[in-house]
């Protein structure tokens, strides 16, 4: 024959009237596969919907295993000492680490093996039931991570997990628990004021029980109209003062003007909400770029403008920065060196990505720096907020031009009045109120020290300087003036192939 079959019937096919083609076949049978996707591909499906009337992630369970001991001791010995400066009589605190993990079927015998063997430290202790448990006399208390996040220490024990082959558990959390015995019955206040000094308010919570899931029960709030248009401007102040927005006055003319004047209708809540986070200090950096009008008068340059002009204007500056207000860091000219690099970035006959030799060969590597604050995350939550603006620092450095390396990092603290105990001052005034949102000056300094290097020691950059401001005064006029908001300055050397 001439064509195959294969094409005669292809051809056949292409036909569109069926009544004059028809494919005959002799029969169709059919095979069956159990099961079909992987449980990670099908539980990625079913998170995908959004209706949670019609898909919900299934969890065959909350499994949970105890660590003892839970924190070092110089860690416990800090916290005693911490205590009895509030005047809290702890004599002794006994701690343990509690893992509560989710899973979506029941674990085999050597998957559990795998997950004890990744939770269990050099010389601790694991089993499934505490270690600890409350006492007459003492006093029990257990902390531990909001469910409405996963954490980062989640994020990867679950990693390791799922390397070592143990797919079904999607997240495992830590909490923190406390056996603390004291001379005398601790009164609520100290029972309080305790509790203050081993969680961080924002991102942890008490657990008052045995976990089951980490479902939060939380339900999203209706969206609501803010009824300007009937209100003015008292509608803006009001809802600025009940979601903590922080409006100011320029800020409530504005918006009055935008909705009222130009849209013509309310803003819902979500708006002003978003409002609020655009015009904090983390997103704020349009404002340097507006147009500056001061007393009814606008000004030639904006700030930003002004900032520029000193490198614009220099040209003994242009001739040196090679990156200026612009990517993610700041760059200089630096030197030529030799560097130990693949071999295809010098011949053209090694092609990218295939295996080469290692060769020595001159590059030109200029020297960047880029710094940021971290100031209200630090504030609130000391630990985690210099240690998060040592990462997103971390982060632009090794982004600028097409890809940089770090080297060293810095770090700058400015806060108000420590009132160190056992440590007076003449010029620190012990009376002064601080606001209950934000961690003393003296936590803030310790805690977000030991974040900012935390971060840095986990990465590999060495933290090589920095300094330390505290300061708090009373000038003749009677005006407080002291960093009762902090600022955390995080800064970073790094190199790149120019």
């Amino acid at each position: 024959p001439g064509l195959e079959h294969g094409s005669v019937e292809n051809i056949l096919l292409s036909f569109s009237a069926p009544t004059t083609c028809k494919r005959v076949m002799a029969g169709m049978e059919v095979r069956f596969c159990y099961p079909g996707l992987e449980h990670g591909s099908v539980e990625n499906i079913l998170l995908s919907f959004s209706a949670p009337t019609t898909c919900k992630r299934v969890m065959a369970g909350m499994e949970v295993r105890f660590c003892y001991p839970g924190l070092e001791h110089g860690s416990v010995d800090r916290l005693v000492s911490k205590a009895h400066a509030v005047g809290i009589p702890i004599t002794h605190i006994d701690t343990e680490y509690c893992f509560n993990i989710s899973t979506t079927a029941p674990l085999t015998p050597k998957e559990n093996e795998l997950l004890e063997w990744c939770l269990t430290e050099g010389g601790h202790k694991l089993q499934k039931t505490p270690f600890l448990e409350g006492a007459a006399g003492k006093f029990f208390v257990e902390v531990g991570p909001r469910m409405n996040f996963s954490t980062a220490w989640n994020t990867n024990c679950v990693s390791v997990l799922e390397a070592a082959d143990v797919k079904k558990v999607p997240r495992i959390e830590r909490s923190r628990r406390f056996l603390v015995t004291s001379s005398e019955p601790l009164t609520k206040d100290q029972e309080a004021a305790f509790v203050a000094m081993i969680h961080d308010r924002m991102t942890e919570m008490v657990y008052t029980g045995r976990l089951t899931s980490f479902e939060t029960g939380i339900t999203p709030k209706p969206v609501r109209w803010i009824p300007v248009l009937k209100e003015g401007k008292e509608a803006l102040r009001k809802i600025s003062i009940e979601d903590g927005l922080g409006f100011d006055d320029w800020d409530l003319d504005y918006y009055l003007n935008l909705y009222v004047n130009d849209l013509k209708r309310d803003p819902s809540d979500v708006e002003l909400f978003d409002f609020a986070q655009s015009n904090s200090e983390h997103g704020r950096h349009w404002f340097f770029s507006g147009k500056m009008v001061i007393d009814g008068v606008e000004k030639p340059s904006s700030l930003f403008r002004l900032v520029k002009d000193t490198l614009e204007k220099n040209p003994n500056a242009n001739k040196n920065s090679t990156i200026a207000f612009a990517d993610n860091s700041s760059a200089i000219t630096g030197a030529k060196i030799k560097s130990l690099v693949p071999a295809y970035g010098l011949d053209s006959k090694v092609q990218a990505g295939d295996p080469c030799a290692y060769v020595d060969a001159p590059i030109d590597m200029d020297l960047i720096y880029t710094a940021e604050t971290h100031n209200m995350p630090t504030g609130v939550c000391p630990f985690a907020g210099a240690e998060t603006g040592t990462g997103g620092r971390l982060r632009d450095v090794q982004a600028t031009g097409i890809g940089a390396h770090y080297v060293a990092g810095t770090i700058g603290y400015c806060v108000g009045n420590l009132n160190i105990p056992g440590h007076e001052v003449p010029y620190e005034n012990k009376g002064w109120g601080y606001p209950s949102t934000l961690a003393s000056p003296l936590d803030i300094l310790i805690e977000g020290s030991n974040g900012a290097s935390d971060y840095g020691n986990k990465f590999g950059e060495p933290l090589i300087l920095g300094f330390t401001r505290s300061t708090g005064i009373r000038t003749n006029g009677g005006e407080r003036r002291e960093w009762i908001k902090p600022i955390l300055f995080t800064g970073g050397f790094g190199q790149m192939d120019a």
